[in-house]
C-alpha cells in the first residue's frame, strides 16, 4: 500500500503531464490488482486530477507573472536573436555567391 501511495504522489507531482486516461488506467491496475478499493480508487483519481488542475493553475500563473515583469525584455530579446540570425543568414549566402 505505501508503495502505491509514494506512486500516487509521484503522479500528482507529474499531473500536469499526465492526461485523465493514464491516470484512470493507473487506478485501474490498482483496484485489478487488489491493492485498493473501487471506492478508494475514485477517491484516489480525483484526488490526481485535482492535483493537476492545482499545479496547471499554479504554473499559469507563474508564467503570467514572469511574462509581466520580464516579459517585454525577453520579447525584445528573442526579436534581437531572430534579427541576428537574419542578417548571418544573408552574409552567410553573399559569401556563399562570392565563392
Amino acid at each position: 500500500m505505501l508503495k502505491l501511495i509514494e506512486s500516487a504522489f509521484l503522479m500528482g507531482l507529474g499531473a500536469t503531464s499526465l492526461t485523465a486516461k493514464k491516470a484512470e488506467e493507473f487506478v485501474n491496475k490498482a483496484i485489478s490488482d487488489k491493492d485498493i478499493t473501487k471506492e478508494e480508487g475514485n477517491q484516489l483519481l480525483q484526488t490526481i486530477i485535482d492535483e493537476g488542475k492545482k499545479a496547471e493553475a499554479d504554473l499559469k500563473a507563474k508564467v503570467d507573472a514572469l511574462i509581466a515583469s520580464r516579459g517585454e525584455s525577453i520579447l525584445t530579446t528573442y526579436q534581437k536573436v531572430q534579427d541576428l540570425e537574419a542578417r548571418v543568414a544573408a552574409l552567410e549566402a553573399k559569401l556563399a555567391a562570392k565563392e
